[in-house]
């Protein structure tokens, strides 16, 4: 707002400036940044803006240079700000007029004021105008381009100069103006922070429109159209957002110099302040009439007076009418809608105003700028002759050439040969010619993308300037301005020609191949003609390139044999100068040279001379790879690794080969990656590889973990360098085991065969129940700790295999090769055997032993079996007296385990002496009593062993004396029972005619 009024103030538009463009483009994209994906911080925002007003201060300082001092500037600069003040206070009409009469009168009196501009101005207009005439008496090439060039950076210092010393009081007001609108932003920015901070919630507001003085004025339907999501607070919230965001793009806009906008926009500054005011007191009004209203109901409702509360009701009822709308939903919609409309149709009229002031701004181009094609930054034109005197022809007349210019913004590139009209200007500043020196030929090319336009130049001049673009309005009703591109140096220049001769990049080219049919000679590819003879000061001039348009239009250039050696095998292209042969394969050895002939023509068509090149003898044999051998430190013994390690990696050096290879060092180094072949080249996996993020190609030999034992010869790379140069490279590897390092010794404190004797343990000692063995088997070697260290360093492992791999009643082996027996599940009567070796994987997954030989264990568990006791040996004898009686057969046996503790005494399990049933902690079951099949009819026996005689065996003969044998049987889980065999009988003697005791022992 500042600046539009300004504008209007002063009564002048500032220029933009290519100076500012880097600047702007920085801070525009600050706050480009605000609406991305990861906006910017209030601090990044306050750093952007604070590096702006330095940009700007530094302008300002320097616009003022040299009257700094002048009270007219310093009153300037106060005006300036204190009209800031009254825009942000919204002054009345009368008091902006005020201020912005006295910037103007101000104005006028700094513009009048001569500073170091207007004394810079005057030495630059001085420095132009000697350039000028220098250029015009310029005789050698060198001094028309150096003149040329200075003149060009004398009238593009002038330019920008004048533009600030002609209109100094609005560049300083314009200058002060950006700053203290940056500075206001800045402050708004602070003002945020401690808004977001501090700021009443909604909440708030709700309770305060709900307050029970206020309760019937504010109907329920309003106060939820004033919650978050109600529709007046929607509207009040994207109102305030729509306000920022203009003001931004309207300060964003200033910087970036696009007056033209803010003078048309600034125009209406008066009617639309007129506007503001008229609503503003209106609001006003409202405002006072409800504050009054509050008041009085305090008072009625402070004094308690019905008569005076009356008078209250009163007033409310003629508020209601005048601001019914308020009240009721029905009302408030409708006069919502009513008002919707108009402002839709205000809004729409003034959305179509602002696109089309957008487009227009879109179209306005902001500066033009000349993109040299050539470091010197030079344009130029020129013309060939040969002959001398009267006998000099026109050979080549200069060709029209392209300049290209970038018009900024992009956007403007659009319409751009619809909106402007271009000229070139040859002429001193402020100075028309009376007729184009330089004409444009067709239609500008124009990038709408990068905003860059292409123009085609031609001349008849033999003259050099610094010349400029001028663009000028079609249509000013489009808010468009004129405007130049700096000033460029086009130099006219000619040579004249005495001998030529033609270059080729391959002209040395002496060899090629006879078997492969991509080996050929390109001789017209980046090829020159050179002349040799004077420019135009008559220096002499030493195989320069004629320009390609005159070669175009003068000059012939064909390729040609020499018939000698064997030119019958070849041919040459006589166009394009490629040599080959005609047939491939071809012999080996066979010779042949090319030249070029150059006929050169004057402008008329006419041949004027004819000259030959002769290139090098070309001699065409069978291709040769070239091959080195690599002998990387380590490759002859690489220790084997298993699977899933990483691969061990060789560096290669190649130091003192590259010559070998027919090739230089930095040619080698910088080969493209496809050129390298490691594939196909690879031995057994092993192969070359890229050294790990080399630029240079350094290579390396990579033999992968799993590569199995065995010399691997031929590794080999392939290097293809164009289609007729190859080389290899080659190596050699060997993968060993060193097997020593994997051999284990046994603990001969242990064992010195592999054989293992194990104790039982009984748990809890004093009351069992288990019995079990435990082996940690790495410990029966004295160097497991050694090998396993070694093993790891190559992914390899000590492997424990029990019994074949077929599992084992009771026998585990965990993963950290503890062997546990457990003494009630075991039953096994021979050894337990384990195999003992070093593993890798190879890489099929398969085994690899590294250790020399297997070791081989074998682990007894001492018995469990146990001791068998008979304390008795007397038979039992049943006769007459006792045939009814019972007999206990069990009393004096028992089975004691290696611990002492009886398992089963007299017919019982043992249940004092262990925590489970003796029976359970080994495995075993209760001893039981038979006897012959024959005799089991006679006689009966319990578990317990408590025998008796059956019915059967009651009727048994009197005088017959039977003899029964009764057999104890107990299985122990593996091994023998001591004292078992001898002691698990007991005899049995029937005789019923005769009493007992007298019964006869045999």
């Amino acid at each position: 707002m500042l600046f539009g009024a300004l504008t209007l103030t002063v009564g002048t538009t500032v220029t933009s400036c290519k100076d500012y463009d880097d600047d702007i483009k920085n801070l525009q994209e600050q706050i480009d940044k605000v609406t991305s994906t990861n906006p910017v911080s209030t601090e990044d925002m306050k750093t952007a803006i604070s590096s702006a007003i330095q940009t700007l201060q530094t302008q300002l300082q320097t616009a003022i240079d040299g009257k700094a001092d002048a009270k007219a500037v310093q009153d300037l600069l106060k005006t300036v700000e204190a009209l800031q003040t009254a825009l942000d206070k919204k002054a009345d009409a009368s008091t902006i007029k005020t201020l912005g009469d006295q910037i103007t009168e101000l104005s006028t009196k700094v513009n009048s004021i001569d500073g170091t501009l207007t004394e810079t101005k005057r030495e630059l207009e001085a420095k132009v105008a000697d350039l000028t005439e220098k250029l015009a008496g310029a005789a050698s090439s060198e001094e028309l381009e150096a003149l040329a060039g200075e003149l060009s950076e004398a009238k593009n210092k002038l330019a920008t100069v004048t533009e600030m010393a002609d209109n100094n009081a609005a560049a300083i007001v314009s200058i002060q103006a950006d700053i203290l609108e940056l500075q206001k932003l800045d402050g708004r920015i602070t003002a945020l922070e401690t808004f977001n901070q501090n700021a009443a919630s909604k909440d708030d507001l709700a309770d305060y429109v709900a307050h029970s003085e206020l309760a019937g004025l504010v109907d329920d339907e309003v106060l939820e159209l004033l919650k978050d999501n109600g529709s007046i607070a929607k509207y009040v919230n994207d109102a305030i957002e729509s306000q920022v965001l203009a003001e931004a793009s309207a300060i964003n806009l200033s910087i970036k110099g696009v007056d033209g906008k803010l003078a048309t926009l600034s125009s209406n500054f008066d009617t639309y302040k007129q506007e503001q005011a008229t609503a503003y007191q209106t609001v006003t009004g409202n405002i006072t009439t409800l504050t009054s209203f509050k008041t009085a109901i305090e008072a009625a409702l402070t004094d308690g007076g019905y008569d005076n509360f009356a008078a209250v009701l009163t007033e409310i009822s003629t508020i209601k009418e005048s601001y019914g709308y308020c009240a009721t939903k029905e009302a408030f919609d409708g006069k919502v809608e009513a008002y919707l409309t108009t402002y839709k149709s205000d809004v729409d009229k003034q959305f179509t105003a602002l696109e089309t002031r957008i487009k227009a701004l879109e179209n306005q181009i902001q500066s033009v700028v000349y993109i040299p094609e050539y470091e010197d930054g030079q344009v130029k034109f020129m013309s060939y002759y040969y002959g001398k005197g009267e006998a000099r022809k026109v050979i080549a007349q200069a060709d029209p050439i392209q300049v290209k210019f970038r018009i900024s913004p992009a956007t403007a590139a659009a319409n751009f040969v619809a909106n402007y009209t271009p000229s070139f200007d040859a002429q001193e500043i402020k100075t028309r010619a009376a007729e184009e020196i330089y004409s444009i030929e067709g239609t500008p090319e124009v990038d709408e993308a990068t905003g860059i336009v292409t123009y085609t130049l031609s001349t008849t001049t033999d003259k050099s300037y610094a010349i400029s673009l001028n663009l000028k309005a079609k249509d000013a009703t489009k808010n468009l301005t004129d405007i130049s591109s700096n000033y460029f140096p086009v130099i006219a220049d000619y040579r004249v020609i005495e001998t030529v001769k033609l270059y080729s990049p391959n002209e040395s080219e002496n060899a090629m191949l006879s078997d492969n049919s991509n080996s050929k000679i390109d001789y017209g590819t980046g090829a020159k003609v050179l002349m040799t003879g004077k420019d135009r000061a008559g220096k002499d001039i030493t195989d320069e390139p004629i320009s390609e348009s005159a070669v175009k239009k003068s000059f012939v250039v064909e390729y040609k044999l020499i018939k000698e050696d064997d030119h019958a095998d070849f041919t040459i292209e006589k166009t394009t100068g490629i040599l080959e042969l005609k047939t491939y394969p071809g012999t080996s050895g066979h010779q042949v040279t090319a030249q070029a002939e150059i006929t050169m023509k004057d402008a008329a068509g006419n041949t004027v001379s004819t000259t030959t090149t002769k290139f090098a003898k070309v001699t065409a044999s069978n291709q040769i790879v070239k091959t080195v051998a690599v002998t990387p430190s380590g490759l002859d013994g690489v220790e084997f690794k298993s699977k899933g390690e990483e691969a061990t990696v060789f560096d290669v050096d190649l130091s003192g080969k590259y010559s070998n290879l027919d090739i230089e060092e930095d040619a080698y180094k910088a080969l493209k990656s496809e050129c390298f072949n490691f594939e196909t080249g690879a031995v057994g996996g092993i192969k070359f590889a890229f050294k790990e993020n080399t630029t240079t190609n350094d290579l390396t030999v990579v033999v992968p973990a799993g590569t199995p034992a065995d010399t691997y010869e031929g590794v080999k790379l392939t290097v293809t360098v164009s289609p007729t140069q190859k080389f290899t490279i080659t190596a050699n590897a060997t993968v060993q085991i060193t097997k020593a390092n994997y051999d284990l010794s046994y603990n001969t404190d242990i064992t010195s065969d592999g054989a293992i004797s194990l104790n039982p343990v009984y748990t809890p000692n004093e009351k069992p129940e288990s019995v079990s063995f435990t082996c940690d088997l790495k410990s029966v070697f004295s160097n497991y700790i050694e090998v396993k260290a070694k093993a790891d360093e190559v992914g390899a492992s000590i492997k424990f295999v029990l019994n074949g791999g077929t599992s084992i009643a009771g026998v585990t082996l965990s993963e950290d090769n503890v062997l546990t027996i457990d003494g009630s599940k075991y039953k096994r009567a021979t050894a337990i055997p384990v195999v003992v070796t070093v593993v890798g994987k190879n890489t099929q997954e398969a085994d690899v032993t590294l250790s020399t030989s297997p070791m081989n264990l074998s682990i007894t568990p001492a018995s469990l079996a146990g001791t068998w006791t008979k304390t008795v040996s007397t038979p039992v004898k049943i006769g007459s007296d006792n045939l009814s009686s019972t007999f206990d057969l069990a009393n004096g046996f028992s089975w004691t385990a290696s611990n002492g503790k009886k398992i089963w005494d007299a017919g019982k399990v043992n249940a004092t002496d262990w925590a489970v049933s003796s029976l359970e902690v080994f495995g075993v079951a209760r001893p039981t009593f038979t006897v012959a099949a024959a005799d089991q009819q006679y006689v009966s026996i319990t578990e317990a062993g408590v025998l008796s005689l059956t019915e059967t065996g009651k009727l048994l003969k009197k005088d017959t004396k039977k003899t029964i044998t009764v057999t104890i049987n107990a299985a122990p889980g593996w091994g023998t029972i001591t004292d078992y065999e001898s002691n698990r009988t007991v005899t049995v003697l029937i005789q019923l005619g005769t009493a007992s005791d007298l019964i006869a022992t045999d």
